[in-house]
C-alpha cells in the first residue's frame, strides 16, 4: 500500500498538470494570435516630437 506522502505528491503533480494545461488552452484561445502593429515614424514623433540634433553635422 503506497504511503499518503506518494498520494499527496502524486495527487499535487496531477492538479499542477492540469493548471498547467488550462493556462496553455487559455493562451491558445485568446492570447496566440494577438499582435501589434508598430509603425516606426509614428513611435518617433510620439517620444520625439520636436527632435534636436546635437554635435556637428554628418559628413565633416
Amino acid at each position: 500500500m503506497p504511503s499518503s506522502d506518494s498520494l499527496l505528491r502524486r495527487h499535487l503533480g496531477w492538479i499542477i498538470a492540469m493548471k498547467l494545461a488550462a493556462i496553455f488552452a487559455l493562451w491558445w484561445c485568446f492570447i496566440r494570435d494577438a499582435g501589434v502593429a508598430v509603425d516606426p515614424e509614428v513611435v518617433s514623433r510620439q517620444f520625439a516630437p520636436n527632435p534636436v540634433s546635437q554635435g556637428a553635422p554628418h559628413g565633416q
